[in-house]
């Protein structure tokens, strides 16, 4: 619904339909700013008949890129899942839940997370998974694995996952980062960002971990042991703007997944294209002269 009542009615199921602009796309995107989406449409698909998941040991990032281009090239659009995680992310997660343990039974500077899906049986997934995790272990891509025997492993596996932003919590102030990156660069951008935040404030803790299929991270900076909080969170622009701005020396994005808001507003402004966020304010002032629909927001 526009900003006047009018209802635009984009509730179309064609794969290809090019007859003028993607306005489908440009109100999806614009966090109700423009106006408020109030239908879609779906494609439902059948529930894949079998998921095989795996807990990884990984010796760095590279190995984890590595891992992720030869399961790519092996599975397809079958390998669904990967999670990438670092040490820290993980001991956290299972010091502040007692009932967790690591998978392993010995730790690793990295972790995955990878689960794949079969259309075909349980059976064909699990064998999927196993012949490819065989020879990553073989040529040296992983240290170690742990293959879920049943869906109470899994979902384990899953659940030390899901648990590791909470933890942070627990461990005093932290100043997180929903960052993009080309997937090929992932493990640059790590090594080379944790000196500049070491640089910025000495003890501060590096707690990363997200999506590496898609090329989203959850850079998290944890304050230094013992720190005070209210001090650490006052760097809070300093840390900021050395993340944010390696991450744009990359050809990435601050906001992957959790959009503008009113947070991000001055950094969007900041980091894209002047043309692009004159365009953006076009838009806005067209659709929504009067400003009132989730005014503040983004732009």
């Amino acid at each position: 619904m526009l900003p006047n009542g009018d209802v635009l009615n984009g509730l179309r199921t064609l794969k290809k339909d090019n007859r003028g602009y993607d306005l489908r796309n440009l109100f999806i995107g614009a966090e109700g700013t423009l106006g408020i989406i109030t239908a879609a449409s779906l494609k439902l698909f059948p529930k894949p008949k079998g998921k095989a998941t795996a807990w990884l040991g990984l010796p760095s990032p590279e190995a984890a890129l590595n891992l992720l281009n030869f399961l790519q090239e092996g599975l397809g659009t079958n390998l669904t899942s990967f999670e990438l995680c670092a040490a820290l992310p993980l001991e956290m997660a299972l010091k502040h839940n007692a009932q967790m343990k690591n998978p392993l039974n010995h730790s690793h500077a990295w972790y995955v997370l990878a689960e794949v899906s079969s259309g075909q049986s349980q059976i064909q997934a699990e064998h999927s998974l196993m012949r490819l995790l065989e020879t990553a272990m073989s040529s040296g891509l992983v240290d170690d694995a742990v293959p879920a025997t049943n869906l109470a492993q899994a979902t384990s596996f899953w659940a030390i996952r899901e648990a590791m932003s909470d933890a942070q919590k627990y461990e005093g102030g932290s100043i997180k980062h929903d960052i993009s990156l080309p997937v090929a660069a992932i493990p640059e951008f790590i090594k080379k960002a944790g000196p500049f935040v070491e640089a910025t404030i000495a003890g501060s803790r590096v707690v990363c971990f997200g999506h590496m299929g898609d090329g989203n991270l959850h850079y998290n900076i944890s304050q230094p042991l013992g720190a005070d909080t209210k001090a650490y969170l006052a760097k809070w622009d300093d840390m900021n703007e050395v993340v944010h701005g390696l991450v744009a020396e990359f050809g990435g994005s601050f906001s992957a997944e959790h959009g503008i808001g009113v947070l991000k507003r001055a950094l969007l402004a900041k980091s894209i294209d002047p043309v692009m966020l004159a365009t953006m304010r076009s838009i806005k002032a067209t659709i929504d002269p009067l400003g009132i629909m989730n005014p503040g927001k983004v732009l």
